[in-house]
Order: C-alpha cells, then sequence, then structure tokens
C-alpha cells in the first residue's frame, strides 16, 4: 500500500484545442444537422463560444445566446439572424418560452459558472463578469 508521502502530485492544467483550420473568430457556431444524411449546414460562426441550450420554437424561431452577451434569434429554415441584442452579462442557462394570455415571451439567464470562466478566457472575450440577471422578451 502507497502511503501518501509516497504519491507525487503532478498539477496540470486541461485546455481546449481549437479544431485545425479554425481561426479565433470561428470558435463558437449554430450549425443544422440533418439528421436523416448527416449533412451538416453552418448558419452562425462567431468569436463566442456558447454555455447554454437552443432553443426551438414551433414558429420555426431559432434562439441562442452566447459568451460575449449577445442573444441572437435565428429563421430556422435559412438561418437567418433575425434578430440580435445585447445583455448585460454572459449567457450560459437554457433558454426558456412561455405564454401568458395569448402572448408569448421568450426569457433567457445570464450569469457565470464555473465552467464559463475558462471558456470566456479560452476565447478571449471581455464581457462583463457575473452579473446574475433574467431577461425576458415578447415575440411579435
Amino acid at each position: 500500500m502507497l502511503r501518501s508521502a509516497q504519491v507525487k502530485a503532478v498539477a496540470s492544467r486541461r485546455n481546449g484545442v481549437r479544431r485545425s483550420g479554425i481561426g479565433p473568430d470561428g470558435f463558437g457556431g449554430v450549425a443544422k444537422v440533418n439528421m436523416a444524411t448527416g449533412e451538416i449546414k453552418m448558419i452562425y460562426n462567431g468569436r463566442a463560444p456558447g454555455n447554454g441550450a437552443m432553443l426551438a420554437t414551433a414558429g420555426d424561431l431559432v434562439f441562442w445566446g452566447d459568451l460575449d452577451q449577445k442573444f441572437r434569434a435565428f429563421d430556422a429554415a435559412s438561418g437567418k439572424t433575425l434578430w440580435e441584442t445585447m445583455l448585460q452579462g454572459t449567457i450560459q442557462n437554457s433558454t426558456i418560452t412561455y405564454a401568458v394570455n395569448g402572448k408569448q415571451y421568450v426569457a433567457v439567464f445570464t450569469g457565470e459558472g464555473l465552467l464559463t470562466g475558462g471558456l470566456i478566457d479560452q476565447a478571449g472575450l471581455h464581457p462583463t463578469r457575473h452579473h446574475d440577471a433574467v431577461y425576458a422578451f415578447a415575440l411579435p
């Protein structure tokens, strides 16, 4: 049996590795995948990675936020960015949708968790840090 004095601890830090051929402006992105054929179609490339879930609505909208505080709505069919706003913090949680009295809303949470800080640093971003909030937007 080894005693703790006999075991040498080696400290190391794990770092992500970018795919070859991808520059810093393509660190994050959104793609559509055809599940029948396996075809991948990029609909958005950007410098900031995402750390939260995407949300697709029955109205053919896809919502996605990144770690550089940008929240976007894409057309599900074409991938075109339909709307974009800058929030006060990094988006790292799931986006939700709900309805009140027949009006639909989309809500997103901002904040920073343990993994988020490392991703922000690796991507070379400088967003507002540690801003915990909930944002809700009415859909037209």
